[in-house]
């Protein structure tokens, strides 16, 4: 394989699904960051449930050059749109192998920043996506709810949580699929529980915050590739300075600003807190910032 070629393969598409409240808040900043510090970039997709607003957004920050924009309805059935907005993009991320090219691909949340950069060795080991996990340490007891979540994830893939269980909490808000392999556990779904497997899957659950733990994508492929098709891959801790997740007020000002990636999940975070420390830190994605401004 010439260089070329080389350098091609280990290029992703990467998207962002982008609820209408995401428009403002952080989603500039990711944006800026996705094109400073993703290294392995090829396309992007941005994909939301009120696409005009998003589009005007893309339009006022000149980089509508740069994104191609899809609506939920492009990739999710009728069925499939009845269903609470929290597992909508969930289905949309399951089915991302129909809109995105390269064999393996990236979700990027929209509050996610990008703070140094990120190589395609971060994200891919041997042909297959790096899995992270997030070890949680007494006395945080948010390892009991995953815990749940991994139980419930193996009864719907029908089979025993066996290696799944060392590792509990796959949940990140920047993560890579292989499309070989989220094709099969659509089709492995669907063998399960028909052809409209999601909608039969979720229509019960409705909108309450508790049965948020009966489902999870990252948690579902990765327990597939773990537990049905066993493949041998590259499994790391996110906290190794790969990924820091800010839940509230408190984390955030203690954060130093100082690991790959960060999400930020208090969707009331001061903006201009995070860009300010951002750019203190003086590296390319704080420097972009003071031109983007300027």
């Amino acid at each position: 394989m010439n260089d070329n070629a080389t350098e091609n393969a280990k290029k992703m598409d990467a998207f962002i699904c982008v609820h209408r409240r995401d428009v403002g808040y952080l989603l500039e900043m990711v944006l800026r960051s996705y094109t400073v510090n993703f290294q392995p970039q090829r396309h992007l997709m941005l994909i939301s449930n009120d696409l005009p607003y998003l589009r005007d957004f893309i339009e006022r920050l000149g980089l509508s050059q740069q994104v191609s924009l899809s609506s939920d309805e492009d990739w999710l059935s009728k069925d499939e749109l009845t269903l609470g907005g929290w597992y909508k993009q969930q289905l949309i991320k399951l089915r991302a192998y129909q809109f995105c090219e390269t064999e393996n691909f990236c979700n990027l949340g929209a509050d996610t920043l990008l703070l140094q950069p990120l190589s395609y060795s971060d994200l891919v080991k041997d042909g297959l996506p790096v899995m992270y996990y997030t070890r949680h340490m007494p006395p945080n007891l948010h390892y009991l709810y995953e815990w749940l979540r991994v139980g419930n994830i193996a009864r719907i893939l029908q089979v025993k949580p066996g290696k799944s269980r060392r590792y509990v909490d796959f949940i990140n808000d920047l993560f890579c699929f292989n499309r070989s392999e989220l094709m099969g556990l659509n089709r492995h779904l669907e063998k399960l529980y028909g052809p409209n497997y999601f909608y039969n899957l979720l229509c019960d659950f409705g909108s309450d915050p508790r049965n948020q733990k009966k489902f999870g994508e990252w948690t579902l492929y990765n327990m597939y590739i773990l537990e049905c098709v066993k493949r041998p891959v590259e499994i790391r801790n996110s906290a190794a300075g790969f990924l820091t997740q800010l839940h509230n007020l408190s984390a955030l000002e203690q954060f130093r600003f100082d690991s790959k990636v960060a999400h930020f999940v208090g969707k009331d975070f001061d903006v201009d807190y995070i860009k300010n420390q951002v750019i203190r830190q003086q590296g390319e994605l704080g420097r972009y910032l003071v031109q983007a401004q300027a």
